[in-house]
């Protein structure tokens, strides 16, 4: 008998294999399984950042329209559970172990998304699902969950990151635009240059275009469940996708008056985890910090992988008199605490290195401050938000 632990250790085994390009393996795999994402509908979304969110609402406000609705998304922050879910509910362990070695068994060489992807689109099949909302891992084009035929494409936003495997912000923005489909409406809140790419693809295909800016913030006439400014921005995005799938506007009122999306400007008493792991999210995190929390001391614990523009980040997030705490992200890729100090010392900001990750979360607690900051990576929000929940 198979256990979750057992479904862990396979995974963890696929994660040393990385990333291997293209649909023919993922493609196969469904083939082999039936083609299980073609027995529901399903929504495609994708975005540098803001794509989770949306997910969310969505699939809030679909619910409060009376649907059964699966939700696919990545990275978790403490299960690998909360990566696909029912009507807000995490699939079961022992259900998410039988998906796992149900995709291993059909003796299809997959790597570790491709696994999950299918592991989704076979649970969502098999609970009869009416609906799918479905986030990209990585991009787009590529990415295992392309081989989906949506109703609705959605693309947030386009900023840099993952430049290693995706490219400039051109690169980025055609990369993402891979999901768009022949027929098939999309929604952007994509701006600048990569807009014309986004509205080059989608003229090609004959998609009808939505586009949202921060000019159109619907939200404000809505109550909304997640704290940041920059959740009304995502919100909008939701908002519009949910007006041309035709739900009711209770249903958009319910959905975002009970979203719930951990990890992202959450407030916990005075502490604030957010999920800002890139130059673009940090600046959204510092507007929210500067228009939620505007005086009073910022205690900081910060941690980041190497493979981000932590110096960028740094640079937008820090203000001379916070005081900075900073710990390994639990990952091989996890930028060193001193390294991170010594850019931080030279903006004058002063920090401590505890590479501890229990030990910095007890720093941060017996510190002063009036409001004490969690972010830079989802590793690490993963592995510390536990302390810090009733």
């Amino acid at each position: 008998m198979k256990t979750y632990k057992d479904a862990l250790k396979y995974l963890e085994q696929l994660c040393q294999f990385g990333i291997k390009e293209g649909l023919e393996r993922t493609k196969k795999l469904a083939a082999t399984l039936g083609n299980p994402q073609n027995f529901y509908r399903t929504i495609h979304v994708t975005g540098t950042n803001g794509k989770g969110s949306v997910c969310a609402m969505l699939a809030e406000m679909l619910k409060a329209q009376g649907l059964k609705v699966g939700l696919f998304t990545s990275p978790h922050l403490e299960s690998y559970c909360e990566r696909i879910q029912i009507n807000g509910e995490n699939i079961p362990e022992d259900d998410f172990t039988d998906m796992i070695f149900r995709v291993k068994d059909s003796n299809v060489d997959a790597t570790h998304f491709e696994t999950l992807t299918l592991a989704a689109f076979l649970y969502f099949k098999i609970q009869r699902v009416d609906v799918a909302v479905v986030e990209v891992g990585l991009g787009g084009t590529f990415d295992s969950t392309n081989i989906i035929t949506p109703e609705l494409c959605i693309i947030t936003t386009v900023a840099l990151d993952h430049e290693n495997i995706l490219g400039d912000l051109n690169g980025i923005a055609r990369n993402k635009a891979g999901i768009i489909r022949a027929n098939v409406p999309t929604i952007t809140g994509v701006t600048g240059e990569q807009l014309k790419i986004i509205r080059a693809v989608a003229k090609e295909k004959n998609s009808t275009l939505y586009e949202v800016n921060s000019q159109q913030l619907t939200a404000n006439s809505y109550k909304l469940n997640l704290r940041g400014e920059y959740q009304k921005f995502n919100a909008a995005i939701a908002i519009k996708a949910a007006e041309v799938l035709g739900l009711d506007k209770a249903a958009i009122e319910i959905g975002l008056a009970n979203v719930k999306w951990a990890g992202r400007f959450e407030v916990i008493g005075n502490v604030v985890i957010d999920g800002a792991h890139n130059p673009h999210g940090a600046a959204a995190l510092r507007k929210s910090l500067d228009k939620n929390f505007p005086r009073g001391k910022r205690i900081w614990l910060f941690g980041v992988l190497k493979d981000k523009n932590f110096d960028e980040m740094i640079k937008i997030l820090f203000r001379a008199d916070d005081f900075v705490i900073v710990t390994k992200v639990p990952s091989e890729r996890t930028a060193e605490p001193e390294t991170l100090c010594e850019i931080l010392r030279k903006r004058g900001v002063n920090c401590i290195a505890v590479e501890d990750n229990f030990a910095a979360v007890e720093k941060l607690k017996n510190s002063g401050g009036d409001v004490k900051i969690i972010a830079g990576s989802l590793y690490l929000i993963g592995a510390v938000r536990k302390f810090f929940i009733a």
